[in-house]
Protein backbone atom coordinates (compact mmCIF):
# COMPACT_ATOMS: atom_id res chain seq x y z
CA UNK A 1 0.00 0.00 0.00
CA UNK A 2 1.28 3.38 -0.85
CA UNK A 3 1.13 6.49 1.31
CA UNK A 4 -1.17 8.12 -1.21
CA UNK A 5 -3.93 5.62 -0.36
CA UNK A 6 -4.28 7.03 3.19
CA UNK A 7 -1.84 4.83 5.09
CA UNK A 8 0.97 6.92 6.58
CA UNK A 9 4.48 5.59 6.99
CA UNK A 10 5.61 5.88 10.63
CA UNK A 11 8.29 8.54 11.17
CA UNK A 12 10.89 6.04 12.40
CA UNK A 13 10.72 4.21 9.08
CA UNK A 14 11.49 7.30 7.01
CA UNK A 15 15.01 7.62 5.61
CA UNK A 16 15.55 11.19 6.89
CA UNK A 17 14.72 10.14 10.47
CA UNK A 18 17.09 7.16 10.29
CA UNK A 19 19.89 9.39 9.01
CA UNK A 20 19.29 11.97 11.75
CA UNK A 21 19.31 9.28 14.46
CA UNK A 22 22.52 7.78 13.06
CA UNK A 23 24.21 11.20 13.18
CA UNK A 24 22.91 11.91 16.70
CA UNK A 25 24.02 8.50 17.92
CA UNK A 26 27.49 8.95 16.42
CA UNK A 27 27.86 12.36 18.09
CA UNK A 28 26.80 10.94 21.47
CA UNK A 29 29.28 8.09 21.17
CA UNK A 30 32.08 10.51 20.23
CA UNK A 31 31.24 12.74 23.22
CA UNK A 32 31.22 9.72 25.54
CA UNK A 33 34.56 8.49 24.21
CA UNK A 34 36.11 11.94 24.73
CA UNK A 35 34.86 11.99 28.33
CA UNK A 36 36.23 8.51 28.97
CA UNK A 37 39.61 9.58 27.58
CA UNK A 38 39.69 12.61 29.90
CA UNK A 39 38.84 10.42 32.88
CA UNK A 40 41.50 7.87 31.89
CA UNK A 41 44.21 10.52 31.49
CA UNK A 42 43.31 12.19 34.80
CA UNK A 43 43.42 8.82 36.57
CA UNK A 44 46.80 7.95 35.02
CA UNK A 45 48.32 11.30 36.01
CA UNK A 46 46.95 10.91 39.54
CA UNK A 47 48.44 7.41 39.87
CA UNK A 48 51.80 8.73 38.62
CA UNK A 49 51.61 11.46 41.26
CA UNK A 50 50.80 8.94 43.96
CA UNK A 51 53.81 6.80 43.01
CA UNK A 52 56.12 9.82 43.14
CA UNK A 53 54.56 11.06 46.39
CA UNK A 54 55.21 7.64 47.97
CA UNK A 55 58.84 7.90 46.80
CA UNK A 56 59.02 11.37 48.44
CA UNK A 57 59.58 13.05 45.08
CA UNK A 58 57.32 15.93 46.04
CA UNK A 59 58.22 18.32 43.21
CA UNK A 60 57.49 15.75 40.49
CA UNK A 61 54.33 14.62 42.31
CA UNK A 62 53.19 18.25 42.48
CA UNK A 63 53.54 18.53 38.71
CA UNK A 64 51.51 15.36 38.19
CA UNK A 65 48.75 16.58 40.52
CA UNK A 66 48.65 19.87 38.64
CA UNK A 67 48.33 17.93 35.38
CA UNK A 68 45.28 16.12 36.79
CA UNK A 69 43.66 19.46 37.58
CA UNK A 70 44.03 20.49 33.93
CA UNK A 71 41.39 17.83 33.16
CA UNK A 72 38.72 19.81 35.03
CA UNK A 73 36.11 20.16 32.27
CA UNK A 74 34.04 18.07 31.45
CA UNK A 75 33.38 15.82 33.33
CA UNK A 76 34.70 16.84 36.73
CA UNK A 77 36.08 13.64 38.21
CA UNK A 78 37.00 12.66 41.74
CA UNK A 79 40.65 12.65 40.63
CA UNK A 80 40.57 16.45 40.31
CA UNK A 81 39.47 16.87 43.93
CA UNK A 82 42.00 14.32 45.22
CA UNK A 83 44.80 15.95 43.21
CA UNK A 84 43.92 19.37 44.59
CA UNK A 85 44.28 18.09 48.15
CA UNK A 86 47.56 16.36 47.34
CA UNK A 87 48.88 19.51 45.64
CA UNK A 88 48.53 21.42 48.90
CA UNK A 89 50.19 18.56 50.78
CA UNK A 90 53.14 18.55 48.35
CA UNK A 91 53.46 22.32 48.61
CA UNK A 92 53.54 22.01 52.41
CA UNK A 93 56.35 19.42 52.25
CA UNK A 94 58.29 21.61 49.82
CA UNK A 95 57.50 24.87 51.58
CA UNK A 96 56.66 26.12 48.09
CA UNK A 97 53.64 28.41 48.29
CA UNK A 98 54.59 30.88 45.55
CA UNK A 99 54.48 29.41 42.02
CA UNK A 100 57.43 30.50 39.85
CA UNK A 101 55.20 31.92 37.11
CA UNK A 102 53.24 34.19 39.48
CA UNK A 103 54.09 37.61 40.89
CA UNK A 104 56.06 37.72 44.15
CA UNK A 105 52.95 38.14 46.29
CA UNK A 106 50.88 35.44 44.55
CA UNK A 107 50.86 33.02 47.48
CA UNK A 108 48.73 29.98 46.62
CA UNK A 109 47.25 30.05 50.13
CA UNK A 110 45.76 33.47 49.31
CA UNK A 111 44.88 33.07 45.62
CA UNK A 112 43.08 29.79 46.30
CA UNK A 113 41.95 30.62 49.84
CA UNK A 114 38.64 28.74 49.72
CA UNK A 115 40.38 25.58 48.60
CA UNK A 116 43.22 26.02 51.10
CA UNK A 117 40.77 26.27 54.02
CA UNK A 118 39.60 22.70 53.37
CA UNK A 119 43.11 21.35 53.90
CA UNK A 120 44.50 23.95 56.34
CA UNK A 121 44.57 21.70 59.44
CA UNK A 122 46.34 18.85 57.66
CA UNK A 123 48.82 21.13 55.90
CA UNK A 124 49.75 23.13 59.01
CA UNK A 125 50.97 19.92 60.71
CA UNK A 126 53.53 19.23 57.98
CA UNK A 127 57.12 20.32 58.44
CA UNK A 128 58.73 21.25 55.11
CA UNK A 129 61.46 18.80 54.09
CA UNK A 130 62.20 19.84 50.54
CA UNK A 131 62.67 17.47 47.66
CA UNK A 132 66.09 15.87 47.94
CA UNK A 133 65.46 13.50 45.05
CA UNK A 134 65.03 16.28 42.50
CA UNK A 135 68.12 16.43 40.32
CA UNK A 136 69.40 19.87 39.49
CA UNK A 137 70.62 20.65 35.98
CA UNK A 138 74.25 19.62 35.39
CA UNK A 139 76.91 22.30 35.57
CA UNK A 140 77.77 24.10 32.36
CA UNK A 141 81.32 24.13 31.02
CA UNK A 142 81.73 27.68 32.33
CA UNK A 143 80.59 26.66 35.81
CA UNK A 144 83.00 23.70 35.85
CA UNK A 145 86.02 25.93 35.22
CA UNK A 146 87.99 27.22 38.17
CA UNK A 147 87.58 30.93 38.98
CA UNK A 148 91.05 31.70 37.59
CA UNK A 149 90.19 30.22 34.16
CA UNK A 150 86.86 32.06 34.15
CA UNK A 151 88.64 35.40 34.50
CA UNK A 152 90.94 34.65 31.53
CA UNK A 153 88.10 33.59 29.24
CA UNK A 154 86.23 36.91 29.66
Amino acid sequence: MAESEGVKTPIWKKQGFKTAMTIAGTLLIAYGMANLEIIRRAHDAYQRGEARFAAKQYKQALWDYQEVQEFYFLPRTKWVDLASEKEFTCRAYLGDWVPPEGPMDADVRQTRAAEFEKYRKEVEQITPVGDTTYQAAPLTTYEKQTPRKQEKSK
